[in-house]
């Protein structure tokens, strides 16, 4: 039970810990990050940018988000093969050279007190 994949479980058995610390960096992809979205996220930022209806809806999922195709190998411990799950996330659409979330202004996020968890 020493290979990589245990290792890496157990790093992450218990979660990331973050705390913000309002700098902005997170909010930027430089085609490494995302910043993935729940329906409860996306609910939130509609209430708070007065969209109601669903036509609003989709004008803020094709301004704001995207599909995210992610995946990640896993082999079972003793296993001689492993798999490689394929799913698919939504999140933000980054824009500009650098990559930065639409609601980042002077390293600042515009929607912080409901931004995505």
């Amino acid at each position: 039970m020493t290979t990589s994949e245990i290792k890496l479980s157990k790093l992450l058995e218990n979660g990331i810990e973050f705390s913000c610390q309002m700098c902005g960096e997170c909010c930027r992809g430089f085609n490494e990050g995302e910043v993935y979205l729940y329906q409860e996220d996306i609910e939130r930022l509609m209430k708070s940018l007065n969209l109601t209806k669903k036509s609003d809806l989709k004008k803020f999922a094709e301004k704001y988000l995207k599909v995210v195709n992610d995946s990640f190998f896993w082999k079972e411990p003793g296993a001689e093969r492993g798999k490689t799950y394929r799913f698919k996330n939504v999140g933000f659409k980054f824009t500009g050279e650098d990559e930065y979330c639409q609601f980042l202004q002077e390293n600042r996020c515009t929607v912080h007190e409901v931004r995505p968890f």
